[in-house]
């Protein structure tokens, strides 16, 4: 009996702790997509649905509209509800997950609901300028906004999916670190972290707020980690702490800066990091300076 119960209170453990990570690595995700979804996917993604929405001509644009005037009736439309999505869906998310409620409800709520508000007002003048129509109706109106929203909400499918390959990227990457074989070399439990497509060779940590940013020769990226676990990790590392909120490798040190009485390691990959004058007696002892 109380083998079982030590068992159910492991197994508890254990889903209260893939739960937490899960939460982490949602809010991760609700927080990085702005800067992880590069200039290059919105453009792909916003010239697509131009392309379809222009060819299709939904809305009588089709019947209404020569086809140059369909490309800037939706390259207006979907570019600037893209936008609201965006803005008001992601800070929708973050307000909803610091008050605890889960981010994706957010997302959808502020992307779809809220943003759809602008984006019908604009769809609205946008009908009345290229078509020469002006919807006044109660009916009219409530058609119109339920599908721009509709169009908003085929977005946030897209932010879910991002999400969910998020959650499963975080996994995958724990799993790779459990099942980490002994006789590790230096630095192992690190540097197992860094995506793949940065490679091994660490430069320089940073932290930033709950997360590391972590610089490689390869570039760079950000991690959902404390700076203090970060510095644990890597203390097998041949580098040091250099700032609170700096670690940087000995090998990728170039140089050093000295300015009106501040000192600045210069890095190979041509980035300046802040030498404290508190880690500054410890750093000449060992020669960096």
């Amino acid at each position: 009996m109380l083998n079982g119960a030590s068992d159910g209170g492991k197994r508890n453990f254990a889903n209260r702790q893939s739960l937490s990570r899960m939460k982490d690595a949602l809010r991760f995700a609700i927080r990085e997509m702005p800067r992880r979804l590069r200039p290059g996917y919105h453009v792909v993604g916003l010239v697509a649905a131009i392309a379809v929405l222009a060819y299709l001509g939904p809305f009588d644009t089709w019947g209404r509209l020569s086809l140059p005037d369909r490309v800037a009736f939706w390259t207006l439309a979907i570019g600037t509800n893209w936008l609201f999505g965006m803005i008001v869906g992601f800070a929708a998310g973050l307000v909803l997950e610091k008050r605890g409620w889960p981010a994706w409800a957010g997302v959808v709520a502020g992307g779809t609901a809220v943003a759809s508000v602008p984006g019908t007002a604009l769809v609205w003048l946008l009908v009345a300028v290229y078509m020469d129509f002006r919807m006044t109706g109660a009916a009219e109106l409530a058609s119109l906004y339920s599908q721009v929203a509709a169009i908003h909400l085929m977005l946030n499918v897209l932010v879910t999916c991002f999400i969910i390959a998020r959650l499963k990227r975080a996994g995958t990457e724990e799993g790779s670190i459990a099942a980490r074989p002994s006789g590790e070399p230096p630095g192992a439990p690190f540097l197992d972290r860094i995506p793949a497509r940065l490679g091994r060779n660490l430069l320089h940590l940073h932290m930033q707020d709950h997360y590391v940013e972590v610089h490689t020769e390869e570039g760079s990226d950000l991690l959902l980690l404390r700076f203090r676990d970060a510095l644990r990790e890597v203390g097998d590392l041949d580098g040091a702490q250099v700032h609170r909120s700096h670690w940087v490798a000995r090998a990728a040190v170039a140089g050093v800066e000295r300015r009106n009485g501040r000192i600045a390691l210069r890095l190979v990959n041509g980035r300046e990091v802040p030498v404290s004058r508190s880690f500054a007696p410890a750093l000449r002892e060992r020669g960096w300076l």
